[in-house]
């Protein structure tokens, strides 16, 4: 605006001290005659004095905005008091503590500007305002060229593959699990035709060559005996599945399992009081896993090839349930000369696997005389065993023969089989002392 407006007819206006406003208003300011009275604030010796009785209008001009002095009707007005001519002071400062209120609400404050000096360059002594100045160039940024590094790790070829082969390894896993739900499920539920079904089906026969009872036995050891193995049905299930045939049907390896463990189980069942808890220290008839018993060993079919017992984990006898070990190759005994006792089985002889027998000690009778796959036979103080060695040894193939402090008489043919080493010269341990016989070739005598 020019110096030749004139001012608004409003109430006097004074110089606002607070920050310039962002809104282009108009602004006014009244200038006192030099010889107003100075009037003193009632809040703070910096506040303005109010302009009282002005005498005329003046106006300055800064920038785009003109100060006007307050025209002689104006009255004056005290912003500190709050009072005007026409109202009271109680509503004047009431108003303007509102119209500062929402005015620093409305403008956002600026921050306070920092009075910082501006420096001006150095000129030189004939420097001419129309010269041009050269200032001194900038130095360059030393800004290096950062390289930002992905965020993802280099593998290296074996990571990778080990990664791959967790991942392989985690799918068929999952995939076994889902293929048993769905495997038990299907067995779990029944199909909704066959539940919808007014007429029950007939049981399911068993596989062939198998009896029911015998399918009975078979369930009984896979879900009972392990948990008692004491109390499965030996006495019945032993003679039905002893006589399966091999390979008749899909159970006759359990079938065979439970063969064998009932071919054990009667020796500790035939044992006394002591025996018996010899046997059970050994691990014996507390599962059925037989093969872990101390004692036992088998073959890598699971058959029981070897057995080893010592007085006082002896049974009172040999059972003729213990001949059904049909892959028994080694039988080793050590009792105290009454236990084991009595006469062998005459089912013994259906061991044909059994190549090595070792008896010490025991009171059991004379050994039957068809056992011609021996290679290797000890007996050393069987009191009972009678002074005849069986009649097929001079047909084996022995390649030992220990026997001591037992009496012994030979046969002729034995006598040629075993003194002159007519066994094919397979002989290559005989002892025989203590038996009785005097000279035997190269055989230990005396």
């Amino acid at each position: 605006m020019s110096q030749n407006n004139h001012p608004p007819s409003s109430p006097s206006f004074r110089t606002s001290w607070f920050p310039p406003s962002k809104f282009k208003e108009h602004l006014s300011l009244t200038v006192p005659p030099p010889d107003a009275p100075i009037e003193h604030s009632h809040f703070s010796p910096e506040s303005p004095p109010p302009f009282p009785n002005p005498q005329s209008t003046r106006s300055f001009s800064f920038g785009s905005s003109t100060m006007y002095k307050a025209s002689p009707a104006s009255k004056t007005r005290d912003l500190e008091k709050g009072s005007t001519a026409n109202s009271t002071p109680r509503s004047g400062a009431f108003r303007d503590r509102f119209t500062k209120m929402f005015f620093e609400m409305r403008a956002p404050r600026r921050q306070p500007e920092l009075d910082i000096p501006i420096q001006e360059p150095e000129l030189p002594d004939h420097y001419h305002e129309h010269d041009h100045v050269h200032m001194a160039e900038w130095p360059p940024l030393n800004v290096r060229k950062q390289h930002h590094c992905s965020c993802r790790r280099h593998e290296t070829v074996l990571q990778k593959w080990r990664r791959r082969a967790w991942i392989t390894a985690l799918l068929l896993f999952l995939l076994y699990v889902l293929v048993n739900l769905i495997i038990l499920n299907t067995r779990a539920f029944p199909s909704s035709s066959n539940s919808s079904t007014p007429t029950s089906s007939p049981a399911p026969a068993p596989p062939s060559g198998l009896s029911a009872d015998a399918q009975q036995c078979i369930n009984e050891y896979t879900l009972n005996a392990p948990a008692s193995p004491t109390t499965y049905p030996c006495s019945t299930c032993l003679p039905l599945l002893s006589q399966l045939p091999a390979n008749s049907t899909a159970v006759y390896p359990t079938a065979v399992d439970a063969t064998q463990f009932c071919a054990l189980r009667s020796l500790w069942e035939d044992a006394g009081s002591d025996g018996q808890q010899g046997l059970e220290a050994g691990g014996w008839v507390q599962d059925v896993r037989f093969c872990a018993w101390n004692g036992v060993r088998c073959d890598g079919a699971g058959q029981v090839s070897s057995v080893s017992l010592t007085f006082p984990a002896v049974p009172a006898s040999i059972t003729a349930e213990f001949t059904n070990l049909t892959a028994l190759e080694s039988l080793t005994i050590v009792g105290n000369n009454v236990a084991p006792g009595g006469p062998l089985p005459s089912s013994f002889p259906s061991l044909t696997s059994l190549s090595s027998l070792s008896l010490q000690s025991t009171g059991l009778g004379p050994l039957p005389d068809n056992l011609q796959n021996l290679t290797s036979l000890t007996l050393v103080g069987n009191a009972q065993m009678g002074t005849s060695l069986p009649a097929s040894i001079s047909q084996s193939a022995l390649t030992a023969l220990i026997v001591n402090n037992e009496t012994l008489s030979l046969t002729p043919d034995q006598q040629t089989a075993i003194c002159t080493n007519a066994l094919g010269g397979q002989l290559r341990t005989c002892d025989l002392r203590g038996s009785g016989i005097q000279t035997c070739g190269s055989c230990l005598v005396g």
